[in-house]
């Protein structure tokens, strides 16, 4: 995978997606598999793109939500086998759920030292929540070749993201601190996620963002736009790509129709 950030913005599909056989639409995508859903990993494995990105999410947030508490150790062994089968695999450090930047920081340490071997550690994903410090930003944008972004709280992408938002100002002053660690000499600028944000992908510089819209709603938005297709994941994930990537991103008939 070129980790070259602003070639073109990925979208990255949420698993599960069924039935196992709408997987024959998506060779060639980037998806996002959690160790809390892990079914589809071998699928996605074997379908993601050679330029594509295989996310590999800790489930720390379906975890929280459920109750339980994950094993950290199991985590990563997961996550490193995946690593090893698959060199687009990047693993999202686990963050503490309503915890601070200090123990989140702890997480990532405990990641780069006890669990992560070196060989992997430039394939690791520092979670940057939107109510923290932005010095925690410049850091992790430092650090870490991937960085993602969570909106929380104020900033939460759900409540609006048009200019003048809450969400809005802050992501242009996260936008600026990120272009800041490659203006002043610092780093290089990192490959940029916004966790469940695809939706809005079209209208930020991100690098790639995700969502389970397309596993969750391909069958509605089918019947709708495109009724006879008998390949209804593809047909929706190609618009997507349209709308966010452009032309180039549509193959040839869909071009004449659009």
């Amino acid at each position: 995978m070129k980790r070259i950030p602003g070639s073109y913005k990925r979208i990255i599909l949420g698993t599960p997606i069924t039935p196992a056989a709408r997987w024959s639409e998506l060779d060639g995508k980037s998806f996002c598999v959690s160790f809390a859903e892990p079914r589809d990993l071998d699928r996605a494995i074997a379908a993601v793109g050679d330029n594509e990105i295989l996310l590999l999410d800790n489930g720390a947030f379906s975890a929280w939500k459920r109750g339980i508490e994950i094993d950290w150790a199991d985590y990563w062994a997961w996550a490193i086998d995946a690593m090893e089968r698959c060199p687009n695999a990047v693993a999202v450090i686990p963050d503490v759920i309503g915890g601070d930047p200090d123990a989140n920081w702890m997480m990532a340490a405990e990641a780069v030292r006890k669990y992560v071997p070196r060989k992997y550690t430039g394939r690791l994903m520092f979670v940057w929540h939107m109510d923290e410090p932005i010095d925690v930003l410049i850091d992790a944008a430092r650090l870490f070749n991937f960085v993602a972004i969570g909106s929380c709280a104020a900033f939460d992408i759900t409540k609006g993201a048009k200019p003048g938002t809450k969400f809005y100002e802050r992501m242009r002053e996260a936008w600026d601190a990120i272009g800041a660690v490659e203006a002043l000499g610092l780093g290089e600028r990192p490959f940029v996620h916004m966790m469940r944000g695809l939706g809005k992908l079209k209208d930020f510089a991100w690098d790639s963002a995700d969502s389970t819209n397309v596993a969750i709603n391909y069958k509605r938005w089918a019947a709708t736009n495109a009724p006879t297709s008998p390949t209804p994941v593809k047909a929706m994930v190609e618009r997507l790509s349209y709308e966010i990537n452009g032309a180039a991103e549509l193959p040839l008939t869909m071009k004449e129709a659009a």
